[in-house]
């Protein structure tokens, strides 16, 4: 019988289609995570949904397969669904797992399995940790049980009438929208196709939607919407032709944004604004939670209107875990998501993109708002560069007391922080970190400061530390 060994990484498990992610992965996946929650937690009710990746609705409907063998009553989406709008309507509707097939926003080689609890939020460590116990301990059974699974069909479902409602009633009733954008969205033939485009239309703006067909190769990029990704939406909003441009990842719970003035804004971007204009009308009062790689512009924020910052590992699943404990009204990561503690407490980039139009609409313009965020609490550049490393968490841990040494060297009082990577903090307004990566074979290296060339020179000193360590003496 074939032995089959997975991990739950930062955000679900991930491979290679058709090398280490395959139907029998899955099955194997599916039959452990049910047979967990159904001990751990009770299961009856199961929601699964899928991207546009290639081989996802195949995916999904092994998972379809294994519940039903449980005899669980389980529904499907009936199309690619954005993860944000899976995990908002399995809460909505009780279900008690929701499991989404997706590598968000990986290249299209990749495919995911993704498992989110009842209240619609990723599934925590200690889960993860626990399904994947269960599996070592009784891998013989689990794999007669699934050894001849088939693809299954179950009802399905159309989540997205019902999404579309309530994100344009909930975000309006916020923010009055009065001025009409032209407004461009890319959803790089993924799971927002039809999302973002029919809220903002409904809201009154003009809106064209680009890339709106789905295609597992996503044009032959990365679903990623980082600026290499888009460049015909930078293009067209930065000529003039629309005001706002928006895109989202593979599986939408990432956000972009393109303003004529300010260009291409990354999450470390657009988080200040959001958060700023909550606060400012008294939405957020008791805490932020941020990632170690996200923006400290937010602590600006936080000391002008008395709330706390709460600083976590890279991962929506501990910005998720800080929102349900009650400590924090909003959280967000470098990465391009924010979380809501009103909404669903996992990243939403749709619902983002919708409450920034609306927000943006009422007084102004987008470039208005960017303005008035960077004139009230600065503005911070950042960069981050990915180098190929495969054991890269083991890399950091393995040389921790010599990066904390050599990165404290590169600015004034150094305060280090070891959550997740090494990150030193300078008071200068600076600060560099570095950490394996948990999605991918990569060392990441982030920096902030608020000039350029000390970006640049902390990323610099950095890979050349890095450089030298795999070098070796």
């Amino acid at each position: 019988m074939q032995e089959i060994h997975f991990h739950f990484g930062t955000d679900g498990v991930r491979g290679v289609i058709d090398e280490d992610f395959t139907e029998f992965l899955v099955a194997v996946v599916a039959e452990s995570t049910i047979r967990y929650w159904s001990r751990r937690y009770g299961l009856r009710k199961l929601l699964v949904g899928f991207d546009a990746r290639r081989k996802s609705r195949e995916f999904a409907e092994v998972v379809v397969s294994v519940a039903l063998n449980h005899g669980l009553d389980v529904v499907m989406v009936n199309k690619p669904t954005p993860t944000p709008v899976v995990a908002w309507y399995g809460r909505s509707h009780g279900f008690d797992l929701m499991i989404q097939i997706t590598a968000s926003h990986n290249p299209p080689i990749f495919n995911g399995f993704k498992v989110i609890s009842s209240v619609g939020a990723p599934a925590q460590e200690e889960d993860t940790n626990e399904i994947e116990r269960l599996y070592s301990q009784e891998m013989s059974d689990i794999l007669r049980a699934v050894s001849n699974v088939k693809a299954g069909r179950s009802i399905t479902i159309d989540p997205a009438p019902e999404y579309i409602d309530y994100v344009l009633s909930n975000v309006t009733g916020m923010f009055k929208p009065r001025r009409r954008f032209k407004v461009l969205i890319d959803p790089i033939h993924a799971t927002s196709i039809g999302y973002t485009s029919q809220i903002l239309s409904k809201m009154g703006m003009e809106v064209t939607e680009i890339h709106n067909n789905y295609d597992p190769s996503f044009g032959g990029r990365d679903p990623n919407p980082e600026p290499q990704n888009i460049p015909e939406l930078i293009n067209e909003v930065v000529s003039g032709k629309y005001e706002v441009g928006i895109s989202h990842d593979g599986d939408s719970d990432r956000i972009a944004l393109v303003d004529t003035k300010y260009g291409y804004l990354s999450a470390n971007d657009i988080l200040p604004i959001v958060v700023s204009k909550l606060a400012g009308i008294g939405i957020i009062k008791r805490g932020v939670v941020r990632t170690v790689s996200t923006t400290h512009i937010l602590d600006v924020i936080a000391s002008r209107y008395g709330f706390k910052i709460i600083e976590v590992p890279v991962g929506v699943k501990y910005v998720a875990r800080e929102i349900l404990s009650g400590s924090a009204d909003m959280g967000g990561e470098e990465s391009g998501g924010l979380v809501y503690s009103w909404h669903i407490p996992d990243k939403d980039g749709i619902y983002t993109a919708s409450l920034i139009i609306a927000m943006a609409s009422e007084n102004g313009d987008l470039t208005q708002l960017i303005r008035e965020t960077r004139e009230n609490y600065g503005y911070a550049y950042f960069r981050r560069v990915d180098l190929d490393m495969k054991n890269s968490k083991a890399f950091v841990n393995n040389n921790r007391e010599i990066l904390i040494k050599e990165l404290s060297r590169l600015g004034p009082s150094p305060r280090v922080i070891t959550i997740d990577g090494v990150k030193v903090v300078f008071n200068d307004n600076s600060w560099i970190l570095m950490r394996g990566s948990g999605t991918e074979p990569k060392l990441r290296i982030y920096s902030e400061a608020l000039s350029k060339d000390r970006v640049n020179y902390l990323i610099d000193s950095a890979v050349s530390i890095v450089r030298g360590l795999m070098r070796g003496p």
